[in-house]
């Protein structure tokens, strides 16, 4: 009769030994990173193109450019026609392009290096003043006020 095996033989092993499911992920992810360097060459070389997923004869692939991705969509039978030929590839039927969005740094925060001089505060003052749109006025006086704070602060 036929034994079965233990479900988890690592177990028994050293526990630096990934187990499980984690093993499962850390095998996909290291396949899927040898699949990215593989399909480079065949998709445009002005984009940078990830294999996120692929399962069930869909490729997954994160692209940076969404111009480059369009095309591929739109190409998307020559796309797996030439990726068939891969062997790793040969059961591909679709192929998902999605944008790979990269973190923009934090937009820094304007600061004013240089001061109004008191001439033109006053000047803004005046004119606040002297405009008959109530909106306008108080953003002058608004701009004026502040320049000074500012000023008075230094």
């Amino acid at each position: 009769m036929h034994q079965s095996k233990p479900l988890f033989t690592a177990l028994s092993q050293a526990s630096s030994q990934p187990v499980g499911n984690f093993s499962f992920l850390q095998t996909q992810v290291a396949q899927w990173q040898k699949l990215t360097l593989i399909i480079q060459p065949y998709f445009p070389p002005q984009g940078r193109w990830l294999v996120v997923c692929y399962q069930h004869g869909t490729l997954t692939i994160a692209g940076d450019n969404q111009a480059l991705i369009s095309q591929v969509r739109y190409l998307q039978s020559q796309y797996i026609r030439n990726l068939k030929a891969i062997p790793a590839l040969t059961e591909l039927e679709r192929i998902q392009v999605v944008l790979h969005s990269t973190p923009k740094p934090a937009s820094k925060k304007y600061t004013r290096k240089k001061l109004l001089s008191n001439e033109t505060q006053q000047e803004l003052r005046e004119a606040a003043h002297l405009v008959k749109d109530a909106k306008l006025s108080q953003a002058l006086q608004r701009l004026a006020s502040v320049e000074q704070t500012e000023s008075e602060e230094k």
